[in-house]
């Protein structure tokens, strides 16, 4: 359920990015590196076209259209430069938009059915157009003598007519036999043809109803399973059983989209007697933020170039982010908790890195905050400074978050 409303909220934050200016102006900028490159395609195969002359003008065209294309490739990534660092910033104004409460309701599964992946099986074949047998022959015997050839030898004539008749009859009966042999074989080897084409049609037809009908079972089965689980996590909700909470957190966590240059995960647990949630923030390490400040293009080198951001401004960024990740979390569980079972949360943002002078895994607590219900949600978090507000609930925070400092009660041997 956590995985489906991540995917859920990240398709939805995705599709508010697009209609932000800063998404506009990317935009604008791929289409434009784009457009810039089939110019230079465009120019470039000209120049192999055309003759000398013609080829340096066709040269320099290209060229323009190189350098155009690279020029538009910067601008492309400054703007995507300036969507990363915008939503850097405004990491808890993201979260206020909108409400961190999760209708459980909606993440019940309706079963629907899945249709026959071959509906072209239903159609019966069509059967076979089958040749039309020969008519059979009619003897027509030539008409008698009349009159006065009668008596002439007309009768003896008459009768080697009829004999020649009879036997042309009879030849044309044999080849009628032999014509409708043929035709009658033809049309059984048509009939056996589509026989056979239709009885695998029907046969192909059951399986796929079979396989369809276990198909769907499981699916109702799935769904039924699915829907338990949810009846079950909606009842210890009510019941205030801790791993009920621990779950419906997950899916709250799930819900929270940060950007990709400072993507969270979580740890947590909800302890029933102290009614107190217990969270940990695994943030990004510094070595991964970014500290690039603007890509440039050099026209002589063909190069593109960045410059990086000062030093103390990446600090500043990156220790705004923790604390921002700080409160926005704290903000996130207890709107999200409309029923109040969490009375107070015990929150942590760490980082997890190695050692430099032992080389194990440690990690190192950024941020330190406990704080109940009462004292935070007054707070007008849309207003705040919030290495301030860190301060006014009485926060432990790293003197220097991106140099991974640790906390002052931290570091010192017994």
């Amino acid at each position: 359920m956590a995985e489906l409303q991540h995917q859920q909220r990240l398709a939805q934050q995705r599709q508010a990015q697009l209609q932000r200016a800063a998404i506009r102006a990317h935009n604008e900028a791929v289409r434009e590196a784009q457009r810039f490159a089939r110019e230079q395609e465009r120019a470039a195969a000209a120049a192999m076209r055309a003759s000398a002359a013609e080829r340096a003008a066709a040269e320099r065209t290209a060229k323009l259209a190189h350098i155009a294309a690279r020029e538009a490739e910067v601008e492309e990534r400054n703007a995507q430069l300036a969507v990363s660092y915008d939503e850097i910033d405004n990491l808890l104004n993201a979260t206020l938009e909108v409400d961190d409460w999760v209708d459980l309701e909606l993440l019940r599964e309706h079963s629907t059915e899945i249709p026959l992946n071959r509906p072209e099986l239903l159609t019966p074949t069509r059967p076979p157009t089958y040749q039309v047998p020969p008519d059979r022959p009619v003897f027509v015997p030539p008409p008698p003598p009349s009159g006065l050839s009668g008596t002439l030898g007309g009768n003896r004539r008459h009768a080697a007519h009829v004999e020649s008749a009879q036997q042309e009859y009879l030849n044309r009966v044999q080849h009628w036999q032999l014509a409708l042999s043929h035709t009658c074989a033809m049309n059984a080897e048509l009939r056996d043809r589509w026989r056979q084409q239709e009885s695998a049609r029907k046969a192909a037809l059951a399986d796929a109803k079979h396989e369809l009908a276990e198909a769907n079972a499981e699916r109702r089965r799935q769904t039924e399973e699915s829907n338990a689980r949810l009846d079950s996590l909606i009842i210890g909700l009510r019941e205030r059983r801790p791993d009920a909470m621990h779950e419906y957190v997950s899916i709250v966590m799930a819900n929270s989209i940060y950007p990709e240059a400072f993507e969270v995960s979580y740890e947590h647990s909800f302890d029933a007697g102290d009614h107190e949630l217990h969270i940990s923030v695994l943030a990004p390490h510094p070595d991964t933020f970014p500290t690039i400040r603007a890509f440039r293009y050099n026209k002589t080198s063909d190069e593109i170039t960045s410059t990086s951001v000062p030093a103390t401004e990446t600090k500043r960024r990156y220790a705004s982010a923790i604390a921002q990740t700080a409160l926005r979390t704290a903000h996130e569980v207890f709107e999200a908790d409309r029923e109040e079972v969490i009375e107070s949360i015990a929150l942590t943002v760490a980082v997890n890195t190695v050692d430099s002078a032992t080389g194990h895994d440690v990690r190192i607590d950024l941020v330190r905050l406990a704080t109940d219900r009462a004292d935070f949600l007054p707070l007008e978090l849309s207003k705040v400074e919030p290495s301030a507000t860190l301060d006014y609930l009485a926060a432990a925070v790293s003197k220097n978050p991106y140099g991974l400092a640790p906390l002052a009660n931290h570091g010192v041997r017994g």
